[in-house]
């Protein structure tokens, strides 16, 4: 599938689909200056308190589903007695750009945060808090186990531009908004043996509308934290 280099017309105008207005901020801020007053920024040395690592391990049931394509059952949810359990639950994830190309993003910025649900159907939703309501913050995926703390998710992400589109992100655009394209985000990430964290890769293809192009790919890593009741 061809990728374009250069944007044109509407698309021309929206720099990234998802967390673009990093971009924006790389040109005269390092990441470590960064603010970190937003609802998804976390201390990944010093965690709130809010933020526990699970009890120990203790005797029980690992709850599962049976997953056709893998001809076998899948264990879920957070059974600590499960070598191969735990993405089940409510994340708040922090996606950072490699800067790899064809990635514009550079290495080292923040290109999107938010929270996450696996749920144990092998279903997911996030809720991006880089991105406005008005250009599409809500994105569902599916996810399989592939091994061991080992998780593979795709998700899609419906781009939209309008009126109170931030000029950061390629706004303002028309009224009524205009959809830009699906983006589709692929994971593959680690969760740590304490269920609480993960860590893994993503790469993001935004499209077209009629999804007959790559407008913009970007590339980075990915790191969950586990919110619990407690």
């Amino acid at each position: 599938m061809k990728i374009i280099s250069n944007w044109q017309g509407l698309a021309g105008k929206c720099v990234l689909a998802i967390g673009v207005a990093a971009v924006a901020s790389a040109a005269v801020a390092s990441t470590a200056s960064y603010p970190t007053a937003g609802c998804s920024w976390y201390d990944s040395v010093v965690p709130p308190a809010h933020w526990i690592v699970p009890a120990p391990d203790v005797a029980s049931l690992a709850p599962a589903v049976y997953r056709p394509s893998a001809g076998a059952f899948i264990h879920v949810g957070n059974a600590n007695s499960a070598a191969n359990s735990g993405i089940a639950g409510t994340w708040k994830v922090v996606f950072v750009s490699d800067g790899v190309p064809p990635n514009p993003v550079p290495a080292g910025v923040t290109t999107d945060f938010g929270t996450v649900q696996w749920h144990d159907d092998g279903t997911e939703l996030m809720i991006s808090g880089g991105r406005p309501p008005s250009t599409g913050n809500v994105c569902m995926g599916a996810w399989e186990q592939i091994g061991p703390f080992t998780y593979k998710l795709k998700h899609i992400a419906l781009a939209w531009i309008s009126s109170d589109t931030p000029p950061s992100m390629g706004g303002p655009g028309p009224s009524p908004a205009q959809f830009l394209g699906p983006a589709v985000i692929e994971q593959v990430v680690n969760l740590d043996k304490s269920r609480a964290r993960y860590q893994g890769t993503f790469t993001i293809d935004q499209f077209n509308a009629d999804e007959t192009a790559v407008l913009v790919h970007v590339s980075g890593t990915v790191s969950g934290m586990r919110l619990t009741v407690d």
